[in-house]
């Protein structure tokens, strides 16, 4: 559970978070009022993974292993987590 910027509660799943956008914000489930995550926080999550995938291949393709390939699920959470979760809610 999330910190809702109005009450300072935690009232917001994880979920919810992930998906908050400015046309579908996260409903605080204590004060329910709207809030979201900006953009830029997706935006810095996806460039984070695109590079570590790219990391990951071009490890695979010079040990000539695509095992390596795998580390591309741990590197999507790892930017998720990172850039998305820590991020601040932002209210309407």
């Amino acid at each position: 559970m999330y910190n809702c910027p109005y009450c300072n509660q935690l009232g917001i799943t994880a979920l919810q978070k992930l998906r908050s956008v400015f046309f579908n914000p996260a409903i605080c489930k204590l004060c329910h009022r709207p809030s979201h995550l900006h953009l830029k926080h997706a935006i810095q999550a996806l460039f984070t993974w695109a590079m570590l995938t790219w990391v990951f291949i071009g490890v695979a393709l010079y040990e000539g292993m695509t095992v390596y390939l795998i580390g591309t699920v741990p590197a999507l959470l790892l930017a998720i987590d990172k850039h998305m979760l820590t991020a601040p809610l932002q209210t309407l």
